[in-house]
C-alpha cells in the first residue's frame, strides 16, 4: 500500500493540477503571447515552464538510492535550477500550444507513479532535512507536496492575462548583480512555501500572541517598501522623515500589516511581486559612487550597499520558514499523528 502521506500530496497535485489545467484551457490564442508579469517569459513560455522535465522527479531520485543528507546539504548550496528551466523553455519555443497543452496533460505522470510506489522503507529517507535558506528547512517528503508549483504558475498566468505588461532589461553593477543570484533564488523559495501554506492555514496565528500567517504574508509583501526608501535616499529621491519612519521599525510594519488587512491572498502576492521589481528597478540605477553608501538598521547596525542587498534576500528566506509550519505537508502530519 501507498504511504498516506504520499497518498494525500498526489491527491493535493492532482487538485492542483487541474486547476493550473482549467486556467490554461481558458486562454484565447493571442493570451498565449501576453508576457508574465515581472519578467520576459510569454505565458507560452510559462506553459512550457510549468511542464517540467516529466521526471519522477524526488520520488526518483529517492528510489535511485541517491539520496544521503550529505548529498542534500552540498547540493542545496550551489544548485540553481534557473538555468536548466531557461534551457527547457528555449528548447519547447517551437512547439505548437496544443502540443504544450497536451505534456502539460501528463507532466505528473512519472512523478506520482514513482510516488505512489514509496514504502514504510523509505520513511528515513522522507525526513532527511532539506536547507533552503537562512532560517528555512524543509523536508524531502516536501518534495512530493508539489501542488505548490502549478498553483503558483496559474497565478502568474492569470496575472499576465489581467495586466499589460512589456519585459524590461535591467542590468546592475558587478558588485549588485553578484548578490542578485541569491536574492532571486531565496525568492523562489518563499514563493515555494506561500504556495505551500493550507487555504485554511491563513487566519491562524503563526505564533502565540503574534501575526498570523496572512499578517506575515502582509508583512513580506509589503517588506520591499523599506529598502525602496532606503536606495531611494541613496538616489537623493527619499527626505528625512520617510528614512527615519523606517527605523522605527515595529511600528512601520504594524502599519503596513494594518494598511492590507482586507486584501486577499492573492492580492497581497500580487502586492508582494510588484514591490520586488520596484526594488530591483532602484538597484539597476545605482552607480559606482553609490557602493561606498552604508545602510543603517533601526537597531542602530550599520551594513555596506552590497551586504544590504544580501540581507533583502535572507529576508525572504526567513519568512518562507515561518510559513512552513503551515504548509499542507506539516498540517497532514499533524491530523495522522
Amino acid at each position: 500500500m501507498s504511504l498516506p502521506q504520499v497518498e494525500a500530496a498526489v491527491e493535493d497535485l492532482r487538485h492542483a493540477h487541474r486547476e493550473l489545467l482549467g486556467v490554461v484551457d481558458s486562454l484565447s490564442d493571442s493570451d498565449w503571447e501576453r508576457y508574465v508579469p515581472y519578467g520576459d517569459w510569454t505565458v507560452k513560455d510559462m506553459v512550457a515552464h510549468a511542464i517540467g522535465d516529466m521526471s519522477p522527479s524526488g520520488a526518483g531520485l529517492i528510489h535511485a538510492g541517491v539520496l544521503t543528507p550529505e548529498f542534500i546539504e552540498s547540493t542545496s548550496r550551489v544548485f540553481d535550477v534557473r538555468a536548466r528551466n531557461a534551457s527547457i523553455v528555449e528548447e519547447r519555443r517551437r512547439y505548437t500550444k496544443e502540443d504544450l497543452r497536451q505534456l502539460l496533460f501528463e507532466s505528473h505522470d512519472a512523478m506520482i507513479e514513482y510516488a505512489l510506489i514509496l514504502n514504510e522503507s523509505n520513511l528515513p529517507v522522507l525526513a532527511y532535512a532539506v536547507p533552503m535558506g537562512p532560517e528555512y528547512e524543509i523536508k524531502v517528503e516536501d518534495w512530493l507536496w508539489h501542488g505548490y508549483h502549478d498553483r503558483q504558475h496559474a497565478d502568474d498566468i492569470r496575472r499576465a492575462v489581467e495586466m499589460d505588461w512589456q519585459p524590461e532589461k535591467l542590468t546592475f553593477l558587478p558588485e549588485i548583480d553578484a548578490q542578485i543570484g541569491l536574492v532571486q533564488r531565496y525568492r523562489e523559495g518563499l514563493l515555494r512555501a506561500i504556495y505551500s501554506v493550507a487555504d485554511d492555514a491563513w487566519d491562524e496565528p503563526a505564533t502565540p500572541g503574534g501575526w498570523t500567517y496572512k499578517q506575515d504574508l502582509a508583512h513580506i509583501a509589503s517588506n520591499d517598501l523599506r529598502p525602496q526608501t532606503r536606495l531611494r535616499a541613496i538616489l537623493g529621491e527619499a527626505g528625512d522623515e520617510e528614512t527615519a519612519a523606517i527605523l522605527r521599525t515595529d511600528e512601520w510594519n504594524q502599519a503596513r500589516v494594518d494598511e492590507r488587512r482586507d486584501w486577499s491572498v492573492r492580492r497581497l502576492v500580487d502586492d508582494l511581486a510588484a514591490n520586488r521589481h520596484q526594488t530591483l528597478k532602484l538597484l539597476s540605477r545605482l552607480q559606482p559612487d553609490h557602493l561606498s553608501a552604508t545602510i543603517a538598521f533601526g537597531s542602530g547596525d550599520k551594513v555596506s550597499l552590497t551586504d544590504y542587498v544580501g540581507h533583502i534576500g535572507r529576508h525572504d528566506a526567513m519568512h518562507a520558514g515561518h510559513l512552513v509550519p503551515a504548509s499542507r505537508a506539516r498540517r497532514f502530519a499533524i491530523r495522522t499523528q
